[in-house]
């Protein structure tokens, strides 16, 4: 039954963003490139919808078939569709001060650590702390972060899409080997309402997400590691390793901006990615090297984190290190000349 779910929820994403494109194309919805875009051709977005819109049509079978439970199904499906809202009205220019986005942002993510129970107990070298309040702030900002540098990363055809393919599928692989429950369908649904999207916004790109979709991507990716972190922490650490590309490109390009002194609201084209695609030839590799380096990189470091061959901080900085080397080195945060 799985495997019908499974496809059903490919094909939902397919045909919603395959009619969304084609919406947005008769009302003349476009997104028209400027000198801080990386595309050249105005390009339909709001694909998203149709990738949240699957996502949800899957979760909704599982708790029907009681493989997920209510708890875990409320604290993705509710403070997610706030988020998807948020990034909907964004599209479409109604909400536009930054201050009422974060606001919203704070709110969905308090949502989600207040239905989960707030953070549970996380190993720590050779401890499992629990630190009760200051853990629940933690995890509030965890995914708000996560939201907004998804937000932030989406900036080229394919990558947001091949990032959370392949560290959703990665995590579902991680899933059915260490663990008992049935959340791995969780990430198999995920990556199953990409796929419908990502035909389309191959490159070169015939709609993007626009924020209705990577930011409830990224957001739903965080709230899923937390749900995962009631029953099996190590691969929560894992999750954190995995997206090691977009936090640190996201997080080393923050800090240089606030560095320099530049208005981090404004937008930009200086994420280490964007100096690397820096025409619209380049961008398909750029989003396959990313692939390459979650599996064959970063995906070994997450295992021997989750089969306790590597303590959790060790295994984060072995994987970030030169991570963080390489975004310095390709100028993240540095305006291109």
């Amino acid at each position: 039954m799985i495997f019908l779910i499974v496809i059903a929820t490919i094909t939902i994403s397919f045909g919603l963003t395959h009619l969304v494109r084609k919406i947005a194309i008769t009302r003349n919805k476009f997104d028209i490139p400027n000198e801080r875009s990386s595309h050249k051709n105005p390009t339909p977005r709001g694909g998203g919808v149709a990738v949240v819109a699957a996502f949800v049509f899957g979760l909704l079978a599982l708790l029907i078939r009681r493989d997920i439970d209510a708890e875990s199904f409320y604290a993705i499906v509710l403070p997610g569709a706030l988020v998807a809202i948020i990034g909907y009205l964004d599209d479409l220019g109604r909400v536009t001060a930054a201050r009422l986005r974060l606001i919203g942002h704070f709110v969905a993510a308090l949502i989600a650590i207040y239905i989960l129970g707030g953070l549970p107990p996380m190993p720590l070298f050779s401890a499992t702390l629990d630190i009760g309040l200051v853990g629940n702030i933690i995890a509030v900002l965890f995914l708000v972060w996560m939201l907004n540098l998804f937000n932030f990363m989406d900036g080229i055809d394919s990558i947001t899409g091949i990032e959370a393919l392949t560290s959703c599928l990665i995590l579902t692989i991680f899933l059915i080997n260490k663990s008992d429950t049935e959340l791995w369908r969780v990430p198999a649904l995920l990556c199953a309402a990409v796929i419908g999207f990502l035909y389309f916004n191959w490159p070169p790109a015939k709609i993007f997400l626009g924020d209705i979709g990577s930011g409830f991507i990224g957001f739903t990716i965080g709230t899923i590691s937390l749900v995962i972190a009631k029953s099996q922490p190590l691969i929560t650490w894992a999750v954190i390793i995995l997206l090691g590309v977009f936090i640190v490109d996201a997080t080393v390009t923050l800090i240089r901006r606030v560095y320099d002194k530049q208005q981090i609201s404004a937008a930009h084209r200086s994420h280490a990615f964007q100096h690397l695609a820096n025409n619209a030839d380049r961008h398909l590799k750029v989003s396959l090297s990313i692939a390459a380096v979650n599996i064959f990189w970063l995906a070994p470091i997450a295992w021997l984190v989750v089969d306790q061959q590597l303590q959790p901080i060790v295994g984060v900085s072995i994987a970030y290190v030169p991570l963080v080397v390489l975004a310095i080195y390709f100028k993240a945060g540095k305006t291109a000349s």
